[in-house]
């Protein structure tokens, strides 16, 4: 996949989760604990970027959703698409996103999402630019 293809893409999938569109066929749901989901919609192989990979997933996170500590193996970029969330990043002050909000994590940073409200969910997409072959998500153990 061209790299100038990548910003389309991304937008084109943002743009059809917001409207509630089913993710594309082939894509995995994970949860990653009671209350939040991980649907993968795409991973690509990039050109020029030997032993890297784009990743395109959304999360869902229940309301009160205290989400698990965790590290990606790249830079990930997030959009929030309804609701908010407050993320915990390691070395700053939590930072509250809306939606139409976006921030950048760098690579093998801890950090945590919680959704401090009862009754409202939110939903993300992230973009990220990771090594190939890791896991794209580790658990950082309490």
């Amino acid at each position: 996949m061209s790299k100038s293809l990548l910003p389309s893409l991304a937008l084109a999938l943002t743009v059809g989760a917001a409207h509630g569109q089913e993710p594309p066929k082939g894509a995995s749901k994970v949860t990653v604990s009671p209350g939040q989901v991980r649907t993968i919609l795409s991973k690509s192989d990039l050109d020029g970027c030997l032993g890297k990979e784009a990743v395109v997933l959304t999360v869902d996170g229940k309301p009160a959703l205290v989400g698990k500590k965790h590290y990606h193996p790249g830079d990930e970029f997030i959009y929030v698409i309804e609701g908010s969330l407050t993320l915990e990043v390691e070395g700053k002050s939590p930072v509250t996103l809306k939606a139409g909000e976006t921030i950048h994590i760098p690579a093998r940073v801890v950090h945590q999402a919680k959704n401090s409200s009862p009754t409202n969910a939110f939903k993300v997409v992230t973009f990220g630019v990771f090594e190939k072959g890791k896991p794209d998500t580790t658990i950082v153990p309490d």
